[in-house]
């Protein structure tokens, strides 16, 4: 404890770098009384919406006494139920802001202090975080005119947070993207980032993929506060998606014929169920789908107009909320693994018919978690 005392006063005292953390409007708050005649400052709120209420319920688990939940300090990391309330949603704008790492940290360089709203880490607290503690930061790369920033948690690797926590900024933005001369997403570049932001038309010529520690100073940055919480989706998230994308809803699934798809995750470590195959051909009715081969407007019309999507938790799943009404989700988690209701309250919002199990990926034989019990799931299931 002394000893990281002694190394924050040292930065404070040595250092011109930034070492605490406030909220925006702390910072940026107006000064009473103040003449007219002085320089033009181009940090304030320029949106502010409320955030809506979403109402989550207990999940249908088929093999309850696997469900595996994560406990912090005695306390469920995440509630069964209940009425949660999203965000308000914040665009701000400041002056000769830095940025820097994929979290998107942001810090005012002259008052040395972080801005509270942007990203932080998954479980390590600001105070002990490694831009706050650091004698040594990057070479700055100086970024003229306006620079928005979609920068967040996950969304280096991560679909879901790809999707629901950083392309949703692109409604925050939407009276500014085309004057930005600068747009920061999450790296590194890959086919599945480009085809979406393609999809969202966003200018992909102005498009900066950060990775690592990459540091910038922007002669104007905009950025949003986190619009969801985590694994809380709501449907202001879901209705923003459809409308970047340019999605119509088509109504339930009453009128559609049966569509089954399953959704492979072939080769991905911990989410490959390795006996797929061998249960597939037992049900020829079912379609077995790779998302990530499919182009964006294949994996929309696979998504619409399905009866049933089964898949293990993860990327896939973050497309359910293409879905019809009424369409029936099956997912499944590997024995073991924590259960993460981000897909199950996706579904909620989406009023979609959500099913969780429990199953052994790899050992088919196992009488509970295994082929057989998969195999009279699926019978009742797909009725």
């Amino acid at each position: 404890m002394l000893i990281n005392f002694l190394k924050k006063i040292a930065i404070v005292c040595f250092t011109g770098h930034p070492y605490r953390m406030k909220k925006f409007c702390e910072l940026y708050a107006g000064h009473t009384g103040q003449a007219v005649d002085h320089p033009e400052s181009l940090s304030a709120i320029l949106r502010h919406e409320p955030g809506e209420t979403s109402t989550y319920k207990n999940i249908s688990v088929i093999n309850p006494q696997w469900v595996n939940n994560r406990y912090i300090d005695k306390k469920p990391r995440f509630k069964s139920s209940g009425v949660f309330k999203s965000p308000d949603r914040y665009l701000y704008s400041m002056s000769d802001a830095c940025i820097i790492g994929q979290l998107g940290l942001i810090y005012d360089p002259g008052k040395r202090c972080f801005i509270d709203e942007s990203a932080k880490e998954w479980i390590v607290d600001f105070k002990k975080s490694l831009y706050a503690n650091s004698f040594s930061l990057p070479q700055k790369v100086f970024l003229k005119g306006i620079t928005c920033s979609y920068l967040t948690l996950g969304a280096d690797g991560g679909f879901y947070h790809f999707l629901f926590e950083s392309v949703i900024k692109t409604e925050m933005y939407r009276s500014v993207l085309k004057q930005a001369d600068h747009i920061l997403f999450n790296g590194p570049l890959t086919d599945w980032k480009l085809k979406w932001v393609n999809k969202a038309n966003i200018d992909c010529s102005k498009i900066i993929w950060v990775e690592g520690n990459a540091h910038y100073q922007c002669e104007q940055l905009l950025f949003t506060n986190k619009l969801i919480a985590d694994q809380q989706v709501s449907k202001w998230a879901v209705n923003t998606l459809k409308e970047v994308f340019g999605i119509s809803d088509t109504g339930n699934n009453k009128s559609i014929t049966k569509n089954i798809i399953w959704i492979t995750r072939k080769g991905q470590k911990n989410r490959e169920i390795e006996w797929e195959y061998e249960l597939l051909k037992q049900f020829p009715a079912i379609e077995r789908v790779d998302l990530s081969l499919l182009p964006v407007d294949g994996t929309i019309a696979k998504l619409q107009y399905a009866t049933h999507v089964i898949g293990p938790h993860g990327a896939g799943l973050s497309n359910i909320y293409l879905c019809r009404p009424g369409t029936k989700i099956l997912e499944f988690y590997p024995n073991g693994a924590f259960f993460q209701p981000c897909y199950q309250r996706l579904s909620e919002v989406c009023f979609l018919d959500h099913t969780v199990m429990y199953l052994d990926f790899r050992n088919k034989a196992d009488i509970t978690l295994g082929i057989n019990a998969l195999t009279d799931m699926l019978n009742k299931f797909l009725c």
